[in-house]
């Protein structure tokens, strides 16, 4: 009767889903998995989840690691509940990797309701690099801002663009803002005199109706020889096609929330030339020790699937968030991860290693820049874009 009974217990705790994980810790995570920025939250998690699998491997801790990713169709309308659930029917002590940021900042009021860490946000925005109402924000990506100022840099000092010959393409949202204002300092620092001089486009998130961008593009003279998108990938190849229709093909430039490969799937048949800020090192540069480690794991957990940026970011941040919990041995809480984290970015704060932890060190942290020109992406030769 007993071990009936004991059956029993274990089916239910089974059947529930969740409120007793004593030998597993879970992470969630929302983003978009469905709609037309699918690309951004897929790959985050498939990087996640690669990552996971390879410190579950290992064995290194008493316990295994999963991410629950739920939909949030990048609509920050949604984010709230997702969070919720994720806390109250999942049992998650962090987030991790959640994409975008109108969407995080929607989440922030539930993450400090029940103190759970937000690390590792896809955003490179101001409002997500200091605690605000969360009680931990853990940011392991360069700032919008940074990006910013390498664009404008290749293109004014480089490429021989005025500030003024620039124009901005930006979303009508938090994330738009964030890059606006990254983008106007950057050139104003390079010279830049009346921001309200130069072209700044907006356009609704999720949406790839351009129409009325192309038609402000078309009603300025003179062109914009460089164009800085804050967008998302579908909403960037389709802006890049409707203007080539017209014969206007300034260069391009993007930040890496954008999505690398999804992008130049999208302009594959185009002759544009567009710029793109990374925050991890190229994937053409496979000697790279993360990235060579990053195929290895892919050929031996069998994923046959082209690696992408996206998801090598977010199996970084996996293999982070596995460094800080070596030293706790149980199923640790929500405050543990937190004060672990911690421990470690103060720790990896001046390191001069080269490894995942480097982007912990914010004295060392890199930008790397990558040209996509006639569908064929490429690292950076200034040749190739003047």
């Amino acid at each position: 009767m007993r071990l009936k009974v004991i059956a029993c217990l274990a089916l239910c705790l089974f059947i529930l889903g969740g409120k007793a994980y004593s030998a597993e810790l879970r992470f969630g995570f929302t983003g978009p998995l469905t709609g037309p920025n699918t690309f951004m939250g897929t790959q985050i998690v498939r990087g996640i989840e690669l990552g996971f699998k390879r410190i579950n491997d290992s064995k290194k801790l008493n316990y295994q690691l999963s991410l629950v990713p739920l939909d949030d169709g990048y609509e920050p309308s949604r984010t709230p509940s997702q969070v919720s659930t994720l806390i109250n029917d999942y049992g998650v002590k962090a987030m991790l990797g959640s994409v975008g940021t109108p969407t995080n900042l929607a989440s922030l009021s539930v993450l400090s309701k029940y103190d759970i860490p937000l690390i590792s946000p896809l955003t490179g925005a101001q409002s997500m690099r200091t605690e605000r109402s969360s009680p931990f924000i853990f940011n392991t990506r360069a700032s919008y801002t940074e990006e910013a100022y390498y664009l404008v840099n290749i293109l004014v000092n480089d490429l021989g663009i005025r500030p003024d010959e620039v124009a901005i393409f930006a979303q009508k949202d938090s994330y738009g803002d964030a890059g606006l204002a990254s983008v106007i300092e950057a050139l104003t620092d390079a010279g830049l005199k009346d921001s309200a001089s130069i072209l700044q486009i907006r356009h609704q998130r999720n949406s790839d109706e351009v129409s009325h961008s192309v038609a402000d593009v078309l009603g300025v003279f003179p062109t914009p020889k460089a164009i800085i998108m804050v967008s998302t990938y579908n909403t960037s190849a389709n802006f890049i096609k409707r203007l080539e229709d017209f014969g206007i093909s300034p260069v391009f430039s993007a930040f890496s929330f954008t999505g690398l490969e999804a992008l130049q799937t999208h302009i594959s048949d185009t002759k544009a030339k567009v710029l793109i800020t990374q925050t991890t090192p190229s994937l053409i540069n496979s000697q790279a020790p993360i990235i060579k480690q990053l195929k290895e794991d892919m050929a031996r957990f069998g994923d046959a699937t082209p690696p992408t940026t996206m998801q090598l970011e977010g199996y970084i941040n996996a293999l982070i968030v596995g460094q800080a919990l070596l030293p706790l041995k149980n199923v640790p809480t929500s405050q543990e991860i937190e004060d672990s984290l911690k421990q470690l970015a103060k720790s990896y704060h001046d390191s001069q290693e080269q490894n995942e932890l480097a982007v912990l060190n914010p004295n060392k942290r890199h930008i790397w820049i990558q040209l996509i020109h006639n569908g064929v992406l490429k690292e950076l030769s200034y040749a190739d874009i003047q």
